[in-house]
């Protein structure tokens, strides 16, 4: 009897062994593949708008972009405005400086415009932060202008104001001006911007804890490994082909800057 009661345990247990290995397999979590690079609207969904205008930061947030990318400029009375170049095209084809105007005089007249029939003006750094906070995006801000510490100071007050200091990436060609921002604020995500290779400058920004955001025609696998040993992120513009974003992918890329949408 004793023998029979043991084979039927060990029996059962066999039994109950097999039972579970062909459902934990089913049921546990397994590690998930790394995911893609999320996606930068370049000067807004610039595709279809105005780039930098408040239609296209609008456009952006509504669509499935991770972050919403522009460039703040000063005007003359102390307004910070979201433009590329330092001269605003208007529509009746004339120009006029940025840093040389006041606000009421650059926002008099629409922009020039070709990609939609409406018109369109000049936008405020207020207004794109409330386009980035209405859609939950990231907003990533170049620093075009130079910016003292008074400016700088003056810039994280309206994003403060106006979204969230932990929703925002200040980006820059200048890694000084980077290096004001950390100044101002350590927890600050910032991303010096390049388009050299071996840029002279990646040694310090790996240093200063500072991320990099470069031109996919300077992007290494090298590169980014070497950024992302040391825990910072990689950016990468401005990228509108396929081909080109398959490669910055494979090679690990943490966001990708594009002027269109890629479908998820």
């Amino acid at each position: 009897m004793k023998m029979i009661k043991r084979f039927l345990r060990t029996l059962f247990s066999v039994f109950a062994t097999a039972i579970m290995m062909a459902i934990i397999p089913a049921c546990v979590s397994r590690p998930s593949e790394k995911s893609g690079p999320k996606f930068v609207a370049h000067r807004g969904y610039s595709h279809s708008y105005v780039d930098n205008t408040e239609g296209a930061f609008r456009a952006a947030s509504r669509m499935g972009f991770y972050g919403i990318e522009t460039d703040i400029r000063m005007t003359e009375d102390g307004y910070f405005v979201c433009n590329h170049d330092a001269i605003v095209l208007y529509s009746d084809g004339t120009k006029k400086n940025i840093s040389e105007n006041d606000l009421a005089t650059l926002l008099s007249k629409p922009l020039e415009n070709n990609k939609t029939s409406e018109d369109v003006y000049l936008c405020t750094f207020e207004s794109y932060l409330r386009a980035c906070k209405e859609g939950g995006k990231v907003a990533v801000i170049e620093l075009k202008d130079y910016f003292n510490n008074d400016d700088i100071l003056r810039i994280l007050d309206i994003v403060d104001r106006e979204y969230d200091r932990t929703h925002v990436s200040f980006i820059a060609f200048s890694y000084i001006q980077l290096l004001s921002m950390k100044e101002a604020d350590p927890s600050l995500d910032l991303q010096y911007l390049s388009q050299k290779e071996n840029d002279s400058v990646f040694p310090s920004c790996l240093s200063e804890r500072i991320s990099i955001d470069v031109s996919q025609n300077i992007l290494t696998e090298e590169l980014v490994t070497t950024f992302h040993n040391a825990g910072l992120t990689v950016n990468v513009w401005t990228v509108d082909e396929k081909d080109s974003l398959e490669s910055a992918t494979q090679m690990g890329v943490d966001y990708v800057t594009t002027n269109v949408f890629y479908e998820e």
